[in-house]
């Protein structure tokens, strides 16, 4: 027995009382209720030394040799001595009133269990709940983790298979998420374990989400919002069914819980009929609720349900399959509109609650909408989750199923294939590959991408592919991408484009502008109740702040930051932390890691400090670390994490204001030809590639300009790296630079028109200016 030394107490007191004929123990199946009633009659017997009696109902009738047991309990019992102890199980399935009638004039406390309690019993009513969950994880303190209840019981059942297993940080996340997974809910803790032990925790917790076999994709006629007269969010309701089959066999497309408005608008049930068909399930335990949060399409309710681990519904035949998947899909494709519609009109709080509590359901249904080849409805959804994105950890992937998109992804319309390929860039560029995202972006023409109303973002990723190579004309690029967002309506993204460009123009030295620039974001912000911009601005000017050595007004504004975003929760104030330390206008990937990885070991000691919803999982650490450490390794994200944890944030912002560095010495003369074309170590086509790798070409442009092929390019930057002790395209644009090298006066971006695989080919490229 873990974590119910409580329990236990508070029952011992009970039998005790005298004025208690007995106790019932109800909760869910699995919950522990047989378990716990056990340990409580041997500590009941080990204090009072008084006799107790297991009753076995599952033989009906058992009537006769209960009452003989009895008998025999009360003939030698010694006048003042203890009670004897009954201990029934599953009283809500026998006829228990003549037994428990015959306790009462025996004088023996019963210690039963029960789903539910029995409409009459006269036994004090003692609810067993599930145990405690993990509300976060860390790997600063996996040892937390291991001390939460629920995590206990699923690692003892893990080893009585797989003795040799251990906690680490590359499974911590997936068993604590496989904890709450389950609800904490002990025998269906035991029974994941299992899985885990023979498999993977990772295998373990995706099998939680798949209660379903794997179903065939039909034709068109499947489509729900093709079917006459249906609810264009719900499947067509199947005759013959009752109501409350047809909800639980539509409950097996959930992942991770759903709300009841979800459930009513899949299934298509008129509300008089969902309400009573609901009832029915819950009473039955068909389905478990929780006062966890959901995700409305008008916001969010406190009310949760699941289907048990081990329901009959995973028995039951599966619904229409791609009729109910696809209304499920686009049910939380609409759910994450709204979601997103909240979080830029001001109302953020149930924004950012219905996508953090609704994670799986969104992921599966990005699944389920490009499996079945519906990927312009895919790339809404993503544009809605953007917004969280964003406002939760900007360039941090999101645990619970970002896409991480590929080119398999197909898109037929000419807008969803700019959007693709703009995902396609994002990824390249958080991942620190500004190569890739400029080789994608070569094949948007500003007509096309004006055309496509994407001019803003199109924008913005062509200044953060050419950051580090030209800074200036960089943060010129943000401010004109942020300008755009504006007069395309989208205020909330211009306020974080803004702060981009004015930490791009404070690493270029101009502090006044970029504190300018983040002022007037938060005046803007303050004004249309944009809650996450305003933190961001006010960690931003900490940062402008501390580079003109203001250390009251550093903590001043660090201290409004956190006071405003404290109300939106832990991940608002992580989102607003990463936005600053992990901003792409940061050209260092692992600049970028670092900053985020020390802001979440500083985190970690505040996190307790948070009042909000006590109790409720919602993993806002954890969702940024396991990126982090996968693009650090697990020395360095270690390393991070406990520099953090040992200063405070004004400390950890004055971080980003960079040091000092003396003027690059100028060359007495003109450089010599041959210097011009070569620079020791380098080979002269190394020196060349190096030169074009300074001006901001991707490895294919500079393939075609030197008319090799890109994996020469490669081999060329791979050796320049180890000659110079370079790790990244930076370091060597860095080192030309102080070299005395400049990059060739040709424009830094070029861009190319892709042509269609049927279009003829050209002479050249078509160079656009950037």
């Amino acid at each position: 027995m873990v974590g119910r030394d409580a329990e236990i107490a508070a029952l011992s007191a009970m039998l005790t009382d005298p004025s208690t004929p007995g106790v019932l123990l109800t909760g869910v199946p699995g919950a522990g209720k047989t378990r716990l009633a056990a340990e409580a009659a041997a500590a009941y017997r080990a204090s009072t030394g008084a006799t107790t009696v297991r009753l076995d109902t599952a033989e009906e009738p058992y009537e006769d040799s209960a009452l003989d047991l009895l008998a025999g309990l009360t003939a030698g019992r010694d006048a003042g001595g203890a009670r004897p102890l009954l201990l029934v199980d599953d009283l809500d399935r026998s006829d228990h009133h003549r037994l428990l009638r015959a306790c009462a004039v025996a004088s023996v406390v019963v210690l039963g269990t029960a789903r539910q309690p029995p409409a009459a019993h006269g036994l004090v009513p003692f609810p067993v709940d599930p145990l405690p969950v993990p509300l976060d994880c860390s790997a600063l303190d996996l040892g937390a983790l291991a001390r939460v209840p629920s995590v206990q019981v699923y690692l003892a059942c893990l080893r009585t298979i797989n003795p040799a297993f251990s906690l680490q940080l590359h499974n911590q996340q997936v068993i604590a998420r496989t904890c709450v997974e389950v609800g904490g809910n002990p025998g269906a803790l035991c029974r994941t374990a299992r899985v885990a032990a023979l498999e993977s925790p990772e295998v373990a917790w995706a099998s939680l989400g798949d209660r379903t076999v794997p179903y065939p994709v039909h034709a068109e006629d499947g489509d729900p919002c093709a079917a006459p007269g249906g609810d264009p969010l719900g499947a067509p309701p199947r005759a013959g069914d009752g109501t409350p089959g047809r909800l639980l066999a539509h409950c097996q497309v959930f992942s991770g819980g759903f709300g009841p408005e979800a459930l009513r608008h899949i299934t298509a049930v008129a509300p008089e009929e969902f309400s009573s068909a609901l009832e029915t399930l819950l009473r039955g335990h068909l389905l478990t609720a929780s006062t966890l949060p959901s995700g409305r399409l008008d916001g969010t309710a406190r009310f949760r349900l699941r289907l048990p681990p081990d329901g009959p519904a995973r028995r039951l035949p599966p619904p229409e399959d791609t009729a109910a998947r696809l209304a499920h899909a686009r049910y939380y494709a609409a759910l994450a509109r709204a979601a997103a519609d909240r979080i830029v009109s001001g109302h953020q709080h149930s924004g950012l609650t219905a996508f953090w509590s609704e994670e799986r359901n969104l992921r599966t249904a990005l699944e389920t909408l490009l499996r079945h080849g519906r990927t312009g409805e895919a790339l809404d959804l993503v544009d809605g989750i953007r917004v969280y994105w964003r406002a939760t950890g900007g360039w941090n992937a999101w645990a619970e199923g970002r896409p991480r998109p590929d080119p398999s992804w197909t898109a037929t319309g000419h807008r969803d294939r700019i959007r693709v390929d703009l995902l396609l860039g994002e990824a390249g560029i958080l991942a620190g590959q500004p190569e890739a995202a400029t080789d994608l972006l070569d094949r948007i023409t500003a007509d096309a991408a004006h055309d496509a109303g994407l001019s803003a973002r199109v924008t913005r990723l062509r200044a953060l592919c050419v950051l580090a190579a030209d800074p200036c004309r960089g943060a010129a690029l943000l401010h004109e991408a942020a300008d755009r967002h504006r007069s395309d309506g989208d205020r909330h993204e211009a306020r974080y484009v803004s702060l981009e460009a004015a930490l791009a123009g404070f690493r270029l030295g101009d502090t006044a502008a970029a504190a300018a620039t983040a002022l007037e974001v938060l005046a803007a912000a303050q004004q249309g109740r944009d809650t996450l911009a305003a933190g961001a601005a006010l960690l931003h000017l900490a940062v402008f702040a501390a580079a003109e050595g203001r250390a009251q007004a550093t903590a001043h504004y660090c201290e409004r930051a956190l006071s405003a975003l404290r109300v939106l929760g832990p991940p608002a104030v992580l989102g607003a932390i990463a936005t600053t330390l992990g901003s792409p206008a940061l050209p260092d990937v692992a600049e970028r890691a670092v900053g985020t990885a020390r802001g979440l070991g500083a985190f970690h000691t505040w996190r307790g400090a948070f009042p909000e919803e006590a109790g409720t999982p919602d993993f806002a650490m954890a969702r940024l670390e396991e990126p982090v450490r996968e693009l650090l390794g697990d020395a360095a994200f270690s390393r991070a994490l406990v520099e953090g944890s040992k200063v405070s944030l004004p400390d950890l912002l004055a971080s980003l204001v960079p040091a000092p560095t003396p003027p690059a010495a100028t060359p007495a003369g003109p450089l010599s030809p041959d210097t011009r074309t070569r620079i020791d170590p380098l080979t002269p086509r190394q020196t060349e590639v190096s030169r074009l790798v300074t001006a901001g070409l991707s490895n294919r442009q500079i393939a075609h300009r030197l008319a090799i092929s890109e994996w020469t390019v490669v081999n060329h930057i791979r050796d320049t790296m180890k000659k110079l002790g370079c790790s990244s395209r930076v370091e060597i644009a860095s080192w030309m630079h102080h070299s005395g090298l400049r990059p060739s006066p040709e424009p830094s971006l070029f861009l190319r028109t892709a042509l269609p695989p049927s279009a003829p080919a050209r002479s050249g490229p078509t160079l656009i200016p950037s």
